[in-house]
C-alpha cells in the first residue's frame, strides 16, 4: 500500500477535477455578468457611504462580529471516504500522514471570505481610526495565525468530543476572537495580547483532550459527506448532477394552487408540472433564491439601470432553468404512461413558467414601489416580463427544432 501522504495527494487531485468539472458550468456568462454588475453597485454605495459614514459608528464591534464568524467557522476538509472506516483503522497510529496536509489544505481553502473582508475594511477602518501600518502589517498576519489556530482546535474538539457540542465550542472561539479584534482596532493592545494568550492556552487545552483518542472515522466521513452533498446541490441548479437525489416535500400550505386549475383533460400536463415544480426542492428553492435576489437587488442597488440589467439577468437565469428543469426529467413520469403528447408538456411548462415569472415581477414591481421608485419600478417589471417571455420563446423553438 501506498503511504498514506500520497493517499491524500491523489485524492485531492480527484477532488479537485471534479470540482473544476462543475465550476465551468456555475460560473457562466450570465452568472459573471449579474456578479459584475451586483459587486459595482455594492462597491459604490459602500464608497459613498464611508465618505459620509458617522464618527460614532461602531466598526469595531462589526469587524468583530464579521471576523469572529468567518474565523470561528473552521469545519475540516478530510475528504474521507465510508471504507476508510475499515481500510485505514489499521493504520491509525499512522494517520497523521495524511490529515496533516488535510488540514493544511482546509486552512488554505477556508482563507479568501477572511481576505475579503479584511480588504473591504480598509475603506472604513481608514475613515474612522486612519490606516496605521500596524493594521496594514500586522493585524493580516495575526489573523492568519488565528484562523490557522482556529483549524487546528476545531478538529482537535471533534476529534475528542465525536462530534458533540460543535457549535458551543464555536461560539466559545467566537469570543475569543470577536474579543481579539475588537481590542486590537480600538488600540487596546495590552487586551489584545491578553485574548492571545487566552487562545494559545484554550487551544493547546482542546489538543491534550484529543491525544490518545480514537479517531472517530463515523463522524469526520459524515460530515465529509455532507460537505460534498451541499456543494453538489448547489451545482444541481446550473447543471444535472447524476448521481444527486432530490428531495420531495409536500409543501400542503401551497395545496391551494393546485385548486386554480381547471379539473379537465386539457390540463393534465398543467397539474403535473405544478406539483413538481412545486414539490421539488431543486426547483422551487431555486425561484424562491434567485427571486429574493431580485428584490434585495431592487432595494438596495442605487441605479434603476443597474436595478433594471439585474433583473434581467436573474429572470434569464429563473426561466431558461425552470424550462430545463421541467422539461428535461431523467425519471420516469407518470404521464408517460397515458396519451399525453411531449408538446403538450411543454405547453403546459410555458405556462407555468410565465406564470410564476409573472408573479416575480409583480413582487419586484411592489418593492420598488413601496421604496417610491415607481418609474424603476414599471421598467423592472416590464425588463422582466420582456426576458422571461423572449427566454422561453428562444428555448421552445430550440426544442422544436430538436424534434425535427
Amino acid at each position: 500500500m501506498k503511504n498514506l501522504h500520497e493517499v491524500w495527494e491523489k485524492r485531492l487531485r480527484r477532488y479537485s477535477a471534479e470540482v473544476q468539472n462543475y465550476l465551468k458550468f456555475i460560473v457562466t456568462g450570465h452568472i459573471a455578468v449579474v456578479m459584475l454588475f451586483a459587486i459595482g453597485a455594492a462597491g459604490y454605495a459602500y464608497s459613498e457611504w464611508v465618505q459620509d459614514v458617522p464618527p460614532d459608528f461602531p466598526a469595531a464591534w462589526l469587524m468583530a462580529l464579521i471576523f469572529g464568524s468567518l474565523l470561528a467557522y473552521s469545519p475540516p476538509v478530510t475528504l474521507l471516504k465510508e471504507a476508510d472506516s475499515v481500510y485505514l483503522l489499521p493504520l491509525e497510529s499512522r494517520l497523521d500522514e495524511y490529515l496533516k496536509p488535510a488540514l493544511r489544505r482546509t486552512f488554505v481553502s477556508q482563507l479568501y471570505l477572511p481576505i475579503v473582508a479584511f480588504v473591504v475594511s480598509l475603506p472604513l477602518i481608514n475613515a474612522l481610526y486612519g490606516l496605521p501600518s500596524s493594521y496594514l502589517i500586522g493585524f493580516p498576519v495575526l489573523l492568519l495565525l488565528v484562523k490557522w489556530w482556529n483549524v487546528k482546535s476545531e478538529f482537535h474538539w471533534r476529534k475528542s468530543a465525536g462530534g458533540h457540542k460543535v457549535w458551543l465550542e464555536r461560539s466559545m472561539r467566537f469570543l475569543f476572537i470577536g474579543g481579539f479584534v475588537w481590542s486590537y482596532i480600538e488600540a487596546h493592545i495590552l487586551i489584545a495580547a491578553l485574548f492571545l494568550f487566552a487562545m494559545i492556552f484554550y487551544g493547546r487545552w482542546i489538543e491534550r483532550s484529543a491525544a490518545g483518542k480514537a479517531f472517530p472515522y463515523g463522524h469526520f466521513i459524515e460530515l465529509e459527506e455532507n460537505r460534498m452533498l451541499r456543494f453538489y446541490q448547489f451545482a444541481n441548479y446550473f447543471t444535472d448532477v447524476p448521481h444527486l437525489k432530490g428531495k420531495v416535500r409536500e409543501r400542503r400550505w401551497l395545496n391551494g394552487v393546485y385548486r386554480l386549475i381547471n379539473s379537465k383533460p386539457a390540463n393534465a400536463h398543467l397539474y403535473l408540472v405544478s406539483r413538481t415544480f412545486i414539490r421539488s426542492d431543486e426547483l422551487f428553492f431555486l425561484w424562491v433564491r434567485l427571486t429574493l435576489i431580485i428584490l434585495a437587488g431592487a432595494w438596495l442597488i442605487p441605479f434603476p439601470l443597474a436595478i433594471a440589467l439585474f433583473a434581467g439577468a436573474l429572470a434569464f437565469a429563473s426561466s431558461i432553468q425552470l424550462w430545463q428543469g421541467l422539461n428535461q426529467s431523467q425519471h420516469f413520469r407518470m404521464d408517460q404512461l397515458f396519451p399525453l403528447s411531449k408538446h403538450s408538456r411543454e405547453k403546459a411548462v410555458w405556462g407555468w413558467v410565465v406564470s410564476v415569472q409573472m408573479i416575480q415581477a409583480a413582487a419586484a414591481f411592489s418593492v420598488l414601489a413601496i421604496a417610491g421608485q415607481f418609474a424603476t419600478s414599471a421598467i423592472t417589471l416590464l425588463v422582466i416580463v420582456v426576458v422571461s417571455f423572449a427566454t422561453l420563446a428562444g428555448a421552445r423553438r430550440k426544442s422544436a427544432k430538436q424534434r425535427l
